[in-house]
């Protein structure tokens, strides 16, 4: 059988992961049944994310030990469960728990397991096919974002939680079923390997990678590259009608946009960095984040450019989740990806928790998410360092 069925269920899986993404479209019912602040709410968000790249960790331990099938459909049950169990909060901590906790526990043992499966089948298309089933998580958002709309609109949010928490088991159960490692030493027909540490067998333990002098480098470069990201992602509905002023439909517009954007991203910036290198690639990335940042930070009354700022940060952000996974592996080779991509994660997790809440200290203390803006565009500075040191270190 064909090693792409691999990546199909992979999208399907992480289609419904990146619902997680249209967590801005959920905030304002909630803050309006229960009167809570932007500040109370939005940490289920980070509680998610964070939870989520934490637990990649002994996810990938397990992918690696048991088959990614096993742990897909340990995250498929987690993520329905807490999506229903949302559908009763009547408490913040009751949220924090189901959306926060038991979410973010789905997602981060759904999530590493079809990427690292998909990084052993294509070797010789590693950026491709991890941009092509993180594609899925980005697209995400483009599906749940109107549907959420549409639902909480006719039957409330707490039908739509529970309607969304039974269709994740119904779709990410039989798609993990399909996910299977390959044999030892697969390789493609036709294909002749580089010759990299990876394919010349070196593969890398866990402590044996975070001492190496790649990868602070690579994790720090993550880390803020995703802080932007998930900042606007988070609140993008809410950042478009307060910073500019965009109306409620055309808000709610620009969520499903930019996760196809997002998605576009992954597919994209993958492509690109099989054909010209990843490093460079990703510094690319990085400067057209910069550019879009600082043009929001002096343009945002202009909506035209605003929008199309919070687009390319989304469209530069879905590069990173295809980038880094497929450098992991070319550095650390592909037999401990699992266990050490959740490593190399856990610069996601703090993304989650500094984008996010940066954005919503700003806008409840200071009365705008702008200095949020300004201190992303700082820290993107910091990560073009970082990238360009880490492609010499690659060439020593």
């Amino acid at each position: 059988m064909s090693r792409w069925r691999y990546i199909a269920a992979g999208i399907v899986i992480n289609l419904c992961l990146g619902a997680v993404y249209a967590f801005s479209i959920l905030i304002p019912p909630l803050e309006e049944e229960f009167n809570w602040k932007r500040i109370e709410t939005s940490p289920a968000f980070t509680i998610a994310l964070l939870t989520f790249a934490l637990s990649m960790i002994p996810a990938g331990r397990l992918q690696d030990r048991k088959g990614p099938n096993v742990v897909v459909s340990i995250g498929g049950l987690l993520l329905g469960l807490g999506m229903i169990l949302a559908s009763y909060t009547n408490s913040l901590p009751w949220l924090y728990v189901s959306y926060g906790l038991l979410v973010g526990l789905g997602i981060g043992f759904s999530y590493g397991a079809p990427i690292a499966t998909c990084s052993k089948w294509f070797p010789d298309r590693k950026g491709l096919a991890t941009g092509l089933v993180v594609f899925g998580f980005g697209g995400g958002s483009i599906v749940f974002a109107p549907l959420w709309s549409s639902l909480i609109g006719a039957y409330g949010w707490r039908f739509t939680f529970l309607l969304t928490g039974i269709l994740f088991m119904a779709l990410t159960l039989p798609s993990a079923q399909v996910l299977r490692n390959p044999p030892k030493d697969y390789k493609p027909a036709g294909w002749v390997p580089k010759m990299t540490d990876a394919v010349k067998g070196v593969d890398f333990e866990p402590l044996k990678m975070i001492k190496s002098p790649i990868f602070p480098l690579l994790w720090f470069s993550y880390w803020f590259g995703t802080t932007a990201g998930l900042m606007v992602i988070g609140q993008a509905k809410l950042i478009a009608m307060e910073l500019a002023g965009i109306e409620s439909g055309a808000a709610s517009l620009i969520v499903s946009v930019l996760g196809g954007f997002n998605a576009f991203g992954r597919i994209f910036w993958g492509f690109v960095g099989d054909r010209v290198g990843r490093e460079r690639t990703l510094a690319t990335i990085f400067l057209t984040c910069l550019a879009a940042l600082l043009l929001i930070s002096g343009l945002f009354s202009n909506q035209p450019l605003f929008t199309i700022s919070m687009l390319l940060i989304g469209f530069c952000f879905g590069g990173f989740l295809a980038i880094y996974p497929a450098l992991t592996s070319d550095y650390y080779g592909s037999r401990n990806l699992g266990v050490n991509y959740g490593v190399v994660f856990t610069a996601y997790g703090a993304g989650s928790v500094l984008g996010p809440i940066m954005a919503s200290y700003f806008h409840d203390y200071q009365g705008s998410y702008l200095p949020a803006f300004y201190v992303s565009a700082a820290l993107t500075i910091i990560a073009i360092i970082l990238t360009l040191a880490l492609s010499q270190i690659r060439r020593i």
